[in-house]
């Protein structure tokens, strides 16, 4: 495996990269965040694996009328809200949690209601892939949006906002938002949708919520994704979940101590728990520790994902690759460029150049980190996700 990286060297105190896209023109899209340093703005960024080329394609902090510099909670984070629509164009939406300018930390509760510090809201970016803006707006009261899935056909955006955890409907064509209501305290880190472009997500508990488009309701489906036996599945949300390339079904990964590996299939909405993602936890540790994410198809349709394993030098991430046909782990090793390993890994996403790709959370300056396992082809199969 041959590692190398991609860097953000234009932004050298942006520390994340949430958000992670692979877009129907063989580029990869990405919001590069600052939550450490206050005053701070986001960018959307895309990055051509064949030319080698990286643009900064929008600023969003003053695309969304809110400069970073003028006080308030920035909107310095693109969490897992970036979708792109079958013809090109790209959504991006913001998430609270960096400080105003000078301050170095901000909480929600704390300045909701201070007169310069709140947080303004998400502000949706509409964009074309050369980063002219279409039109941005505000569509959440003082709230971040933390994930959102697209449904192209139905012409919304579903979403989970932070810190209230709202489901939300945002529609595209009358560029208006509608509340759904509460689903609980604990923020899933995804929202994914169906061939029928239904959307689903978790509760505290872990268990799927379903949003049914026809029926225009929010319902407990009875299932739960899958936690380790000593738990109660208490704080056990989504983290990170990707299509199939062949079959009506979903892989995921949960968001909690001990995390496992799952599939659902739509046919038959069973839920399929294939044990720990990596390694069986017997006790409790920090889910920083442990944390796995990532999950990227292969042109060889294995699927690929990142497990943080602890070491005497920190835990950082090594790359695994997961047989379907046979359950089958293998480590194929660290994430570490010249000895320098990753911190964490958000999402991934398949190039055009048949490389892997991974985008850090945690480092200055941020960056991606390209996987080359030998493929050397571009893949033969649809890889575009409707969700971040």
């Amino acid at each position: 495996m041959k590692v190398s990286t991609v860097v953000f060297d234009k932004l050298p105190e942006h520390d994340t990269c949430w958000a992670f896209i692979e877009g129907t023109d063989g580029k990869l899209y990405t919001g590069v965040c600052g939550e450490i340093t206050g005053g701070l703005s986001a960018y959307v960024a895309g990055y051509d694996p064949l030319q080698k080329k990286m643009d900064y394609l929008v600023e969003m902090a003053s695309a969304v009328g809110h400069p970073a510099d003028n006080g308030e909670a920035t909107h310095s984070k693109v969490h897992k809200c970036l979708l792109q629509d079958d013809d090109g164009t790209i959504y991006a939406a913001t998430h609270c949690t960096g400080a105003p300018d000078g301050d170095w930390l901000w909480r929600p509760w704390g300045c909701w209601n201070h007169p310069r510090k709140f947080f303004s809201g998400a502000g949706l970016v509409a964009l074309k892939p050369d980063g002219e803006i279409i039109y941005s707006k505000i569509i959440l009261n003082k709230e971040g949006a933390r994930c959102m899935a697209l449904a192209p056909k139905r012409r919304k955006i579903y979403g989970m906002s932070y810190p209230k955890n709202h489901f939300f409907i945002y529609d595209l064509e009358k560029r208006e938002t509608r509340d759904l209501g509460r689903i609980g305290n604990i923020n899933p880190q995804a929202v994914f949708t169906d061939a029928d472009e239904n959307a689903y997500t978790t509760d505290d508990f872990g268990k799927i919520i379903k949003y049914d488009a026809v029926k225009d309701s929010l319902y407990d489906t009875g299932l739960q994704i899958p936690f380790v036996s000593w738990r109660n599945g208490y704080h056990n949300t989504l983290y990170d979940i990707v299509c199939d390339p062949d079959e009506n079904k979903v892989w995921g990964v949960t968001w909690t101590w001990g995390q496992r590996l799952f599939s659902l299939d739509f046919n038959t909405m069973k839920l399929t728990d294939y044990g720990p993602a990596l390694e069986e936890a017997h006790q409790w540790s920090h889910i920083i520790h442990t944390h796995v994410g990532g999950m990227v198809f292969g042109p060889d349709k294995k699927l690929y994902f990142t497990a943080n394993r602890q070491r005497e030098t920190g835990s950082h991430p090594d790359l695994i690759r997961f047989d379907p046909d046979n359950g089958n782990r293998e480590n194929l090793g660290a994430l570490a460029v010249n000895g320098v390993p990753a911190d964490h890994i958000a999402r991934g996403a398949l190039g055009a150049d048949g490389c892997l790709y991974f985008s850090e959370a945690g480092n200055t300056p941020t960056k991606l980190f390209c996987c080359d396992l030998g493929f050397g082809s571009k893949p033969q199969f649809k890889n575009h996700r409707y969700w971040g």
